[in-house]
């Protein structure tokens, strides 16, 4: 059985992760948050991995704890993994920061990766049907995002009773009840199990980082009429760590096109005014897309960053040759009518065109070219299609709804985007337009990112 080691000071986040991870990776979870029991635990209890709070005050003094773990590991030549919870910085060690606001598939798949569990072993993980999480936890919510069940058992066999629906508010003074009559743990269906802990957990994690909703720009880009706020970000469902990877992948590809005059040029317009809706427009769906790619079939480690690397390059590439904001509002054949010649043609035919840019630069990823052709739907890259079809590549589905998604998210202020309502009324559009089950699945996804 593996042991996995909490050092957090905030009991609320220390019960989350330790339901989530003991469930998840059937491992026995030690925890604390003081330094000399952290130490003892090491020493007797040898975990396989350590997550740490990079720091936390303890008696209103200030404990860099993660700091003082990676030196008693160091002192003691251990090499233990740790995964670090907020900026951090050490000049040796086995370790993995993740922001100060995570989402707990972040924090599992940065276990994977340091414990090196393969695939087999995790098909041996299989949650139950049925995932418990206790009761006192929906005392602090005002609502659910999934369906709420309680367990009924019989000397035969066991039953799941549906006792709080999805969307609906929680009766406080019935989870009382229930807990007045014994009952410790309320049920979720295991598809449903990430997604409530994050609703759980972001709670939490907002109290440790009140920063986090002041609405300053995430990434220092800001005009009179348009910045990327941490509201904004935060309404599509993108975590500080996809931002932060965002922002390096960005410059990495920037990097990459400098040699290529035609190429360069055109780029360096958008990079260079960040403020304008163009690459707002561009950041937000590389953003997004980056965040989704864990949770599609699009390969693991290598290959999935150079799946990553594509969509980047797409995310800038697909509407190089649109300049006007007007233009890159046209999602149909019946909007380009709208439009003198010249704009017409050059809206008909822009992924086309932009397709076979890319394919004169010796380092565009593979396949960028065929994606950017097919962002409309079509597979000639000229006008928009008329009816979605499943018959494209399946990265390009998920950029065209990512792409509808983001147009439609800036349709509003950063404001806005707080009310759930305004949330809701983005999504039902969403479905309405989208309804192929490929296209369908791609919402699923970006809906339940927003809601945590």
């Amino acid at each position: 059985m593996l042991k996995l080691l909490l050092i957090e000071s905030d009991e609320r986040v220390l019960s989350l992760l330790g339901n989530a991870l003991s469930t998840d990776f059937d491992a026995k979870i030690l925890s604390t948050f003081m330094a000399f029991d952290a130490k003892e635990l090491i020493a007797h209890e040898r975990p396989d991995l350590i997550i740490v709070r990079n720091q936390y005050k303890v008696d209103d003094e200030k404990v860099e704890m993660a700091n003082i773990i990676m030196n008693h590991l160091y002192d003691i030549h251990s090499k233990i993994p740790v995964v670090v919870l907020g900026d951090f910085e050490f000049p040796s060690g086995n370790f993995e920061v993740l922001p100060d606001r995570f989402r707990i598939e972040e924090l599992k798949r940065l276990i994977i990766k340091l414990l090196k569990i393969t695939p087999e072993q995790l098909r041996q993980l299989k949650l139950p049907d049925y995932v418990p999480l206790a009761i006192q936890n929906f005392y602090l919510m005002e609502s659910t995002s999934c369906d709420i069940y309680i367990k009924l058992e019989t000397k035969t066999q066991e039953k799941f009773i549906k006792r709080i629906n999805k969307g609906d508010t929680i009766d406080k003074a019935a989870v009382q009840k229930y807990e007045d009559n014994n009952v410790q743990n309320f049920y979720i269906k295991k598809d449903d199990h990430n997604q409530l802990l994050n609703q759980l957990l972001q709670q939490s994690l907002e109290k440790i980082v009140k920063s986090a909703k002041s609405g300053k720009g995430v990434h220092e880009i800001n005009s009179d009429t348009y910045s990327i706020s941490q509201n904004l970000i935060d309404a599509v469902g993108v975590t500080e760590h996809t931002v932060r990877l965002s922002n390096l992948a960005i410059a990495v590809m920037a990097k990459s096109i400098e040699g290529h005059s035609e190429v360069s040029s055109l780029i360096k317009d958008i990079l260079e005014n960040k403020g304008s809706y163009a690459y707002k427009r561009n950041y937000l769906i590389c953003a997004v897309c980056r965040e989704i790619a864990p949770l599609m079939e699009w390969g693991v480690g290598d290959q999935l960053n150079l799946q990553l690397e594509k969509l980047t390059f797409v995310s800038f590439f697909h509407d190089i040759y649109l300049k006007s904001e007007s233009h890159l509002k046209v999602f149909s054949n019946d909007e380009v009518k709208n439009l003198d010649l010249e704009a017409g043609d050059l809206v008909l035919n822009h992924a086309n065109m932009a397709s076979n840019l890319v394919q004169s630069f010796p380092k565009t990823p593979v396949g960028a070219d065929i994606l950017i052709k097919q962002h409309h739907g079509t597979t000639t890259g000229v006008g928009f299609v008329e009816n979605y079809s499943a018959s494209i590549s399946p990265m390009a589905i998920a950029f065209i709804v990512v792409e509808k998604y983001v147009s439609y998210i800036l349709n509003y202020s950063s404001n806005d985007l707080e009310d759930l309502i305004n949330r809701k009324a983005i999504f039902h559009s969403l479905y309405e337009e989208f309804k192929l089950p490929s296209y369908k699945k791609i919402v699923d996804i970006l809906n339940k990112l927003s809601i945590t």
